[in-house]
């Protein structure tokens, strides 16, 4: 219980930055961390069993999000975000946060693809970019010469910022806010226990 009131603030506030910006700090993560570390110990003293079950799941779901983010698929914030659903102490918590976070980001991309920011690649001005975090650029567009730009998202944006052509365009396509879609999966999640099953939940460390 106490862990997931943790985790769940630093999902509301990774979710809030993700929404406004696109960059989730660090610091956000302190009081999940915080919380992980509470139901460790809670296993520790023997106040909850299953310490096997528990870390089999944050080993095999953190161990995926890790790969996804080395290889660039998704950002450092994102690979955190679904480990830490891993992390939450009740049994069925990578299922049923996940299965929430499912309908959240669909009901989003449905949205985007209608007004058409996530169809394809598009090109914007360098200074657009620049101002808006919600592009993953794919490729530099100066006098009519294209540059791709490294595929691992969490390098790219570095890199069009390094190359320092303001008069450029810049091929992008739209970055969904996948811990914001996580953070109101988990919040649903959360609120679901409280509703459904309140004792399970005040068991819970």
């Amino acid at each position: 219980m106490y862990a997931q009131v943790l985790i769940a603030a630093s999902f509301a506030a990774a979710a809030y930055q993700d929404v406004r910006e696109r960059a989730v700090s660090d610091l956000v993560w302190i009081p999940a961390v915080a919380g992980v570390a509470y139901v460790l110990y809670s296993f520790y003293t023997g106040a909850v069993p299953d310490l096997w079950f528990y870390l089999a799941k944050l080993a095999l779901i953190g161990g995926v999000a890790l790969g996804f983010t080395f290889f660039g698929y998704v950002g450092q914030a994102d690979g955190i975000a679904i480990a830490l659903v891993a992390a939450d102490p009740y049994m069925l918590s990578p299922l049923l946060p996940l299965m929430a976070t499912a309908v959240v980001a669909l009901g989003h991309i449905g949205y985007e693809l209608g007004v058409g920011n996530a169809r394809g690649t598009k090109t914007v001005p360098m200074a657009q970019f620049l101002r808006e975090q919600r592009w993953i650029p794919k490729a530099i567009v100066s006098s009519d010469k294209r540059t791709e730009v490294s595929a691992d998202v969490n390098v790219a944006r570095e890199e069009v910022v390094a190359a320092n052509l303001p008069d450029a365009s810049v091929e992008v396509k739209y970055g969904v806010p996948t811990v914001a879609y996580l953070g109101v999966g988990y919040a649903a999640y959360v609120v679901y226990l409280l509703a459904f099953s309140h004792a399970a939940f005040a068991s819970l460390p």
